[in-house]
């Protein structure tokens, strides 16, 4: 008989899922076979410099969404996941930044409209990548990336205070849903300058993070408009106390952060059936067999950042 997990034991005591299956990402640019294992080992190593940089400048941040979900079911990557995601709080991103600026090693650098304005506003706050590696991902037409490098990356987005009621939060999503299609327009047909209506979305999301810096609910930062659309999500935000303060779970064989109610954030974003369940002596997934597989990736080198001549 098939056992639930029971959400209220620690994660310690629930097990780990094994997935011995090796999920392929297709063919690099030099026509080599590779896996998932392959990028996680390079994605696992870039977190763990940012999470060696974070505890240096006591900058709390938290591994989020797959990546957390990751850490409750598998103790670390989803088997078939193909990035990582960081939560840092909105009010910290000015010394995340100045960190990165100055503390970042040689091997990596980074992306954002704060230090470079061809940046899209309406991806992830920040992407740290790797020198000497190459991805173009799959929706590089609708959010094409005007920035010097493609390296592989790690997503750094910011955690906000937002509106305490749904229909208040979607208000306030609608803002920036607005330039969606004029800036979609300008900035892929006709590749024309986005800096001022860049800055009114900056500035729109600097003021709702001061308007709403008290409430009791919190979310990824109000000016990435896409969030409210997808299928999965069955949470727009989630209670304060779900989120704050990070705390340290088992990644990998690491200790890395993520959110204080890890459990109740991923039943509030993808509901119970996230979950793996106990069957037959071990735990697996729920998640579809033909939903698993890598999402980002086009084209891609782990090694290099074009074709060799």
């Amino acid at each position: 008989m098939e056992q639930k997990i029971d959400l209220e034991k620690p994660l310690s005591e629930t097990g780990v899922a094994e997935d011995f299956h090796i999920y392929s990402i297709g063919k690099d640019l030099d026509g080599q076979e590779k896996s998932l294992k392959d990028l996680q080992k390079i994605l696992l190593e870039m977190t763990l410099v940012f999470d060696e940089l974070c505890r240096k400048n006591d900058i709390p941040y938290a591994l989020a969404f797959g990546s957390a979900l990751g850490i409750v079911n598998y103790g670390g990557f989803i088997p078939w996941d193909d990035d990582v995601d960081i939560a840092i709080k909105y009010e910290d991103l000015p010394r995340v930044i100045k960190m990165l600026q100055e503390q970042l090693p040689d091997a990596y650098y980074f992306d954002s409209y704060e230090t470079d304005p061809r940046y899209n506003v309406f991806i992830p706050t920040i992407k740290i990548r790797k020198k000497d590696s190459y991805i173009l991902e799959k929706n590089h037409f609708t959010l094409p990336n005007w920035c010097d490098g493609d390296g592989v990356f790690i997503d750094v987005v910011v955690f906000m205070g937002v509106p305490e009621t749904l229909k208040e939060h979607k208000k306030v999503l609608r803002y920036t849903k607005k330039y969606i299609i004029p800036y979609f327009l300008k900035d892929v047909i006709f590749h024309a300058s986005l800096t001022k209506t860049k800055n009114k979305i900056k500035e729109y999301e600097k003021a709702t993070a001061e308007k709403y810096a008290n409430s009791s609910r919190v979310a990824q930062t109000v000016i990435i408009p896409f969030q409210d659309w997808g299928g999965e999500v069955k949470n727009l935000s989630y209670p304060r106390e779900v989120i704050y303060p990070f705390r340290e779970y088992d990644f990998q064989g690491h200790k890395l952060y993520s959110f204080n109610d890890l459990r109740e954030f991923c039943r509030l974003k993808w509901g119970p059936k996230c979950f793996n369940v106990y069957s037959k002596g071990k735990w697996i997934s729920r998640y579809p067999y033909r939903k698993r597989k890598p999402k980002h990736f086009k084209k891609f080198s782990l090694t290099h950042t074009r074709l060799k001549k």
